[in-house]
C-alpha cells in the first residue's frame, strides 16, 4: 500500500501527495476531537503544491471551523480528510487515518494537551492486539 495516497471511508474521494513537508502531530483540541470522533486527531503537513485530489473532489465539503481554519470531509461517508488555515494556501494538514499505508514519519508533537480528556489515558493492562474477546 502506498503511504502517500489516501481515501475516505467509502473510497469515492482519493488523493495523493509527494511527501510530508513539516511536522506530524496528535492534536487534542476539542475541535479535532469532535472532527475525528476520537481522543485526538493526527495530521501531517503537506505543501499544497505537492498535493492533488485524484477522484471525488465534487464530494468534498469544507467546514469553516473557526475564523482561522477550515476542515475537509467526504459529504457521502463523513470521513475527516484535512485541516488547513484559511487564506494560506501554502500547506494542508492531511489526516493520517485516511492514508492507504503506513507513512515513514514520526509524531513530533502532542498539541493542545491541556484539552486532552481524562478518559484518553492509555492503560497497558487494558490493551489488546486485536478486538476484545
Amino acid at each position: 500500500m502506498n503511504p502517500n495516497t489516501g481515501r475516505c471511508l467509502c473510497g469515492q474521494i482519493t488523493f495523493q501527495f509527494e511527501s510530508f513537508a513539516g511536522g506530524v502531530a496528535h492534536c487534542h483540541c476539542s475541535m479535532c476531537r469532535r472532527f475525528s470522533g476520537s481522543a485526538f486527531a493526527t495530521f501531517g503537513t503537506v505543501n499544497q503544491s505537492d498535493f492533488q485530489w485524484l477522484s471525488g473532489k465534487d464530494l468534498l465539503k469544507v467546514y469553516p471551523s473557526s475564523e482561522q481554519a477550515e476542515r475537509g470531509f467526504c459529504s457521502h461517508c463523513g470521513s475527516s480528510l484535512f485541516y488547513r488555515l484559511r487564506g494560506k494556501g501554502s500547506s494542508i494538514e492531511i489526516a493520517l487515518g485516511a492514508l492507504d499505508g503506513n507513512p515513514d514519519v514520526n509524531i513530533d508533537a502532542h498539541i493542545y494537551c491541556k484539552n486532552r480528556p481524562d478518559w484518553a489515558e492509555a492503560d497497558p493492562e487494558l490493551t489488546y492486539d486485536e478486538g476484545r474477546t
